[in-house]
């Protein structure tokens, strides 16, 4: 049985216009798709969402796209409007007469300047959900200011222990992409309940420190940082096997039990050295019990039995964390003509 595709449809028969680009925005979409909701994005006719020409391409068509494009916009529909003309800012509103969802990405006060501000939108369309999502938020004395994922995790106070660039997008995509998805759900229950739309205030700032209930409920009790989850027991950390590394997290005392039934000793450096006599898949069998569980590439992620059984992947891709998420990879402005009828 495919476990993801039991996963609750309740967007299905909403629409989504989504104006964003790159990633947080097209995320959050690709995250509503998995709920069931169709997505219209829509793009700029000189090259569309700059994602879409910038490497690694896989094909497309007769050509080739980003593979990242690909993954967050498979089964969205494409538009193709210059949202600075009066006939795109007009066909913009003819799509959102027809929506639920609009998702903007635009720094505090663009939209406005394009004659679409969320005001004004709400007054038209009362029943319409706007998500506005930004790094800094819509207000504070950094509103106005570029940003990327880094600067964001930087200031909400994550990178201050382990100052490494992290493997993935946390801003962008959890406390971006997600927690708008999270939102925009609310928001539309809310609806449902009281007839009215909102405007949504999604900062990726405010989601990172949200996050971190925790660190944060240490230094309310006047505590250091916790060290129990971040690396400062030995019996809840990562080690070298004889191919590659393992996490052993034997917190609790019964998978402490089962560690010290076979470890020489609880110790880091006994736990170490003991760990790179064998491989890892040795370890994640004989210590199953003890919670210890091989460290895998992405590329054998897609390959480990679990995943398989959980259906996590589509053509290589996974889906997102509502749902699964399939179809075609849209042409620029495929679905114009289609949306908005044949003279455009």
């Amino acid at each position: 049985m495919d476990a993801v595709a039991e996963s609750p449809r309740a967007l299905d028969g909403m629409r989504v216009i989504d104006l964003s680009r790159l990633l947080p925005g097209p995320f959050a979409t690709l995250c509503l798709q998995g709920y069931g909701a169709t997505v219209v994005k829509v793009e700029d006719p000189n090259g569309g969402d700059y994602l879409r020409n910038l490497p690694p391409f896989v094909p497309h068509g007769d050509g080739q796209v980003n593979a990242w494009f690909a993954a967050l916009n498979r089964g969205k529909r494409s538009v193709a409007l210059d949202l600075r003309s009066d006939r795109g800012r007009e066909a913009v509103l003819a799509l959102l007469a027809r929506a639920d969802v609009l998702v903007e990405s635009f720094r505090p006060g663009v939209l406005a300047r394009l004659g679409l501000g969320p005001a004004m939108l709400r007054e038209r369309f009362p029943r319409l959900v706007i998500a506005s999502l930004t790094g800094w938020g819509q207000t504070g004395p950094m509103a106005s200011l570029p940003g990327h994922d880094l600067g964001f995790l930087a200031l909400a106070g994550l990178l201050y222990r382990n100052p490494t660039v992290p493997p993935i997008q946390w801003g962008d995509l959890a406390a971006g992409g997600l927690c708008a998805a999270l939102q925009v759900v609310a928001a539309l229950l809310a609806r449902e309940r009281g007839g009215q739309g909102a405007w949504l205030d999604v900062a990726m700032l405010d989601n990172l420190v949200g996050l971190q209930q925790t660190l944060f409920a240490q230094l309310a009790a006047g505590a250091p940082p916790d060290e129990v989850l971040t690396g400062g027991l030995p019996v809840y950390n990562l080690y070298p096997a004889a191919d590659g590394r393992v996490t052993v997290a034997a917190l609790e005392p019964a998978f402490l039990a089962a560690l010290a039934a076979q470890a020489p000793g609880l110790g880091a450096e006994e736990i170490a050295a003991w760990l790179a006599t064998g491989t890892r898949d040795h370890w994640a069998k004989a210590l199953a019990g003890a919670c210890v569980v091989p460290v895998l590439s992405p590329s054998e992620v897609l390959a480990h039995p679990q995943i398989v059984a959980r259906g996590l992947f589509w053509n290589g891709l996974p889906h997102p964390p509502t749902g699964p998420v399939r179809g075609a990879v849209p042409g620029l402005g495929e679905h114009t003509a289609a949306e908005l009828g044949p003279t455009f």
